[in-house]
């Protein structure tokens, strides 16, 4: 069954708070920078979808036989969303078994015509899986859901279901089968083609009228997106394992990470992780402009990029970012 990284969500807001977060053990302090959320305006937006996707009405029931989507491209913050959600739902042991109130899979491209079905299997606790046609084990599969009380089944990565026309044709009747139960909804998760492969399957659309959201990039060109993504940059700040704040939404760097993440969520952590890291190893107080250069070239197009006047394009690399200023932890 799946188990979800533990998501770090605290700030630190007080000096002894930080102290007493940059004093933790390095192992702990690296679990708590590559799994840092920040309920931004888009996470919380995005969130409430899902669990008005999950139960329409509250106090309510499971939905019923729906197909919906969570859309948007690649790094977009998607899956950080969902896993956060589900695993606000646990699997519960109980006197007749395991409970799964939100099942989460992720799919793949290496996945044969059983696959599908067999996950959800492992994912409902089975023990072993009996050798059966791919029509049986989607059948059977579908049963489970509602033996073990699923009332949402979150396929991430959804866009991989429809690539091969034979494989799709066992994915999509394993889904219509899942639908046809009645007993919780589908939400499919992954890049904005999903839309197009569910318009042209009808009896999917039509279980619910594939109601769906989409997860943005921040556009570096609206001022809205710009406060937002500086908002966005403080609470990452205000998480990190650090004794200091290390700045990261002052004006210089939000410039500096619109234009090497694209405004994509998970590219601004990819550099961020990286640039903590950095910071731990060398026991520093606080993320420094260095580390923030450093992982920023690592990840550009070779090493640099070149701005619009064709000079040398060096990200984090300000006057009055001194890295010399910033001390070591005694």
């Amino acid at each position: 069954m799946r188990v979800f990284p533990e998501f770090h969500r605290t700030t630190f807001l007080t000096d002894d708070q930080r102290r007493a977060a940059s004093e933790l053990p390095p192992a702990e302090r690296q679990s708590m920078v590559t799994n840092l959320v920040v309920p931004s305006k888009q996470f919380n937006r995005l969130s409430g979808k899902v669990a008005r996707f999950h139960r329409h009405v509250d106090g309510g029931v499971a939905g019923p036989g729906w197909v919906g989507g969570l859309l948007g491209e690649s790094r977009a913050g998607k899956t950080t969303i969902l896993q956060s959600y589900a695993q606000k739902f646990p699997a519960v042991l109980g006197e007749n078994g395991y409970t799964v109130p939100v099942l989460y899979i992720e799919a793949r491209d290496d996945w044969d015509l059983l696959e599908f079905g067999r996950q959800i299997y492992f994912e409902t606790a089975a023990s072993s899986i009996p050798r059966l046609s791919t029509a049986s084990v989607n059948t059977q599969a579908a049963r489970r859901i509602g033996l073990f009380g699923v009332e949402l089944i979150i396929i991430d990565d959804a866009h991989r279901l429809f690539g091969q026309v034979r494989k799709t044709t066992s994915y999509v009747s394993l889904l219509t089968a899942i639908a046809n139960t009645r007993k919780c909804n589908i939400l499919l998760a992954g890049l904005p083609s999903i839309r197009d492969a569910i318009e042209a399957i009808p009896h999917l659309k039509n279980r619910g009228g594939f109601p769906h959201d989409t997860a943005y990039d921040f556009d570096a060109d609206l001022p809205d997106d710009r406060e937002q993504f500086r908002v966005f940059l403080e609470g990452v700040d205000r998480r990190l394992p650090f004794l200091r704040k290390s700045n990261l939404s002052q004006k210089a760097y939000v410039a500096d990470f619109l234009h090497v993440s694209g405004g994509s969520i998970g590219n601004v952590m990819n550099i961020v992780i990286d640039a903590a890291f950095m910071a731990i190893n060398e026991k520093r107080n606080c993320i420094m402009a260095s580390h923030l250069r450093a992982a920023a070239l690592e990840r550009m197009h070779d090493g640099t990029k070149a701005a619009s006047n064709a000079k040398r394009y060096i990200p984090f690399n300000h006057v009055g970012v001194d890295d010399a200023e910033v001390p070591k932890v005694a």
